[in-house]
């Protein structure tokens, strides 16, 4: 097992304040499908935590999040970036065109999200997942499925990691 759960993986997955968790991706598209997988299993058990599946059409939920007011905002999407399948990385904003899956999105993430991080002033990070396949065909991978899972679970502990997911 990978320890893609490193210190700047941890920090970004950290709540803080409101926090925001917003989902992307496609069930048709095997691991795309990660951001679902997460959103149908977190179970957010504070009030200053909020999900949002966005699915391939984040611009849709944009003015949701800014009405929300977070304090930051976490983007969690399949990617690819050379890694493992399953690994965790943090993406910084302007290279997420170029790393999350090969545009399922319907309008550039980077655009969106700038304009969302500028009307909350949000701390705003961006978690890829590293895929294995985006063919179309729905299931996700095992190690992705193992990334998800410990993702899920970390949430609804509401920012508690336990060693064995640290080990992810």
């Amino acid at each position: 097992m990978s320890n893609s759960w490193n210190d700047e993986v941890k920090a970004a997955l950290a709540p803080r304040g409101r926090t925001l968790l917003i989902t992307l991706g496609s069930v048709l598209r095997a691991d795309d499908g990660l951001g679902p997988y997460v959103a149908d299993r977190v179970r957010p058990v504070s009030p200053d935590l909020r999900l949002l599946d966005a699915g391939t059409t984040p611009e849709n939920i944009a003015q949701t999040a800014i009405d929300w007011k977070p304090d930051k905002i976490i983007l969690l999407d399949a990617a690819h970036f050379g890694g493992r399948p399953g690994e965790l990385r943090v993406i910084p904003l302007e290279g997420i065109n170029r790393q999350t899956v090969l545009s399922t999105h319907s309008f550039p993430l980077s655009v969106t999200f700038s304009v969302v991080r500028e009307d909350t002033r949000a701390e705003l990070v961006v978690v890829g997942v590293q895929a294995r396949s985006l063919d179309y065909r729905e299931g996700l991978c095992p190690e992705v499925e193992a990334a998800g899972a410990a993702l899920a679970e970390y949430y609804n502990g509401y920012g508690t990691v336990r060693e064995d997911d640290a080990a992810l």
